[in-house]
């Protein structure tokens, strides 16, 4: 049953936002360390993995991961758009990242898995919402697609706003749109960026929320995110299950995912 949203929903607070960079260095580093924590990563099955960045990153900030999973097996591909402005770069109906998509599919022939962190991933959504069929999963990271610019840093809000051919809107009245793929939302309750009610969906058959601690920015480079998107993509097709990490890793997440405020203000 939906419930009236009790309070006003808020950016991170400035103190994270401060330390974002040097928290994300950090992250980065853990990766020099992370070699028994991903030493049994399920290997990949050779398909296609579209990896997009950030508002304002290039495929610079995604080599690590890229780099992962192609070492796992699989046929991964940058965006291949340059730095992500959003529509500047993606064209207002999202066409140039849908034929950059379609070319990498072969126009649907083979499905492909989406994953994209913070602005990238919004687009991969939106782009899977629409096109359903050609898509095999979406993996989003600290992506603010609930749409509530309420929830977003202001002044990386007004960065975007000044960049972007198509400024944030108004906060939604209703929940982003049920995808028919499977869809798995990374957060961190400490991004100093975006909150986490705009990154994460209602818990529902084929979709699910990862939390793991980390700032926004070390999130493309966090071994927990590291192994959730390889143990994600490594799920056959038809044979969805919800994310469980097990053993001593269990620390590296959080145990209870919340559902995404939105959802509340679904009518």
């Amino acid at each position: 049953m939906n419930q009236t949203v009790a309070s006003r929903p808020r950016p991170p607070s400035a103190a994270l936002a401060f330390v974002e960079l040097p928290r994300a260095s950090l992250e980065m580093s853990s990766l020099l360390l992370s070699a028994p924590f991903l030493a049994d990563t399920p290997r990949g099955d050779g398909h296609d993995v579209i990896v997009s960045p950030g508002f304002a990153f290039t495929r610079i900030s995604t080599f690590l991961l890229r780099n992962y999973l192609t070492a796992l097996g699989y046929r991964v591909h940058d965006w291949g758009l340059g730095r992500n402005l959003g529509a500047r770069t993606v064209g207002a109906a999202g066409e140039h990242l849908a034929a950059r998509i379609d070319e990498i599919g072969d126009g649907g022939r083979r499905k492909v898995s989406l994953v994209g962190h913070s602005l990238g991933g919004v687009l991969s959504r939106h782009y899977a919402h629409f096109n359903p069929k050609r898509v095999r999963q979406v993996i989003c990271i600290g992506s603010p697609f609930v749409g509530d610019p309420r929830t977003v840093n202001p002044v990386v809000l007004k960065i975007h706003d000044a960049l972007s051919t198509e400024p944030a809107r108004s906060p939604p009245e209703t929940a982003p749109p049920r995808l028919r793929v499977p869809f798995t939302a990374l957060y961190s309750r400490s991004d100093g960026i975006v909150s986490p009610s705009d990154c994460t969906d209602v818990v529902r058959d084929r979709a699910e929320n990862i939390e793991v601690s980390s700032s926004h920015c070390g999130l493309i480079a966090h071994p927990a995110v590291f192994y959730a998107v390889a143990d994600r993509l490594a799920q056959s097709p038809g044979r969805w299950a919800p994310f469980r990490a097990t053993g001593w890793r269990r620390a590296m997440y959080g145990a209870t995912p919340p559902r995404a405020e939105a959802d509340d203000l679904a009518a």
